[in-house]
């Protein structure tokens, strides 16, 4: 069992006081059915970026992000952030990157990416498992057809030779990776949130940045009819603990 000297890092990429940065905390916990104290929060906005801010920890998980784009930058945080994530690889520390975390760990190691509205995933949506995803010891637990919960707006188009993909969706080609055969794994989805936990986040989201020429009562019903169930990716957290932790 993962103790408070011996705990998984969480890097988050959100504001001081978005709600949403307790909410990812929280829910990475209930996904690992761990105690909420056995992770550490990093906010990379805030906090230092040196490898020596993982001390004590046996591992990573990066979480996604409301502000901020690896495609579009322009935050002062972003290569240090960059320059971390490289450390973690080469050093092979077991690592689960979900959505942002997932973007910025393929850009740190030589992957494209863009900005792409035509191809963003927001809601419940079914992924695919290729040869290589349904061979994996992580995402081979799951069915080859699973649905899974989304928000983004970028996505990877030149994933790195060192990266395998293993499973697509129709608007998103790279949605899950692994990084050689180390224990360091990628997911464009997030397999922290519930399709309740992604229907919060996807409320908080409209409150807080609504179009203001949509009505957020509008908004607000599309939400709800695109966010529904998809138990079988909400695993991915608690096997990759059971895995290499």
């Amino acid at each position: 069992m993962t103790t408070p000297t011996n705990q998984i890092a969480l890097l988050q990429a959100r504001v001081a006081g978005d709600p949403m940065l307790e909410h990812e905390h929280q829910c990475f916990a209930q996904r690992a059915h761990l105690p909420y104290k056995a992770f550490k929060p990093i906010n990379m906005t805030c906090q230092d970026l040196s490898l020596e801010a993982l001390e004590g920890c046996q591992a990573v998980m990066i979480g996604g992000s409301g502000d901020f784009s690896v495609v579009v930058g322009g935050f002062d945080w972003h290569e240090p952030m960059l320059a971390l994530l490289r450390q973690i690889a080469q050093r092979r520390m077991p690592c689960f990157a979900s959505c942002f975390g997932h973007q910025a760990l393929i850009q740190a190691l030589g992957g494209e990416l863009r900005r792409d509205p035509e191809h963003s995933e927001v809601g419940t949506y079914e992924l695919t498992l290729n040869e290589d995803g349904q061979a994996d010891p992580l995402f081979g637990i799951l069915p080859q057809v699973f649905n899974a919960h989304f928000g983004h707006l970028d996505r990877v188009t030149v994933l790195p030779d060192a990266f395998t993909n293993m499973a697509s969706s129709q608007l998103c080609a790279v949605q899950a990776t692994r990084l050689g055969d180390a224990p360091i794994v990628t997911a464009q989805f997030h397999p922290e949130l519930s399709y309740l936990d992604n229907l919060e986040r996807w409320l908080n989201y409209l409150r807080n940045y609504s179009d203001p020429d949509t009505p957020v009562e509008e908004a607000e019903a599309d939400a709800r009819r695109r966010c529904f169930p998809g138990p079988e990716s909400t695993t991915l957290i608690k096997r990759f603990v059971d895995l290499y932790i």
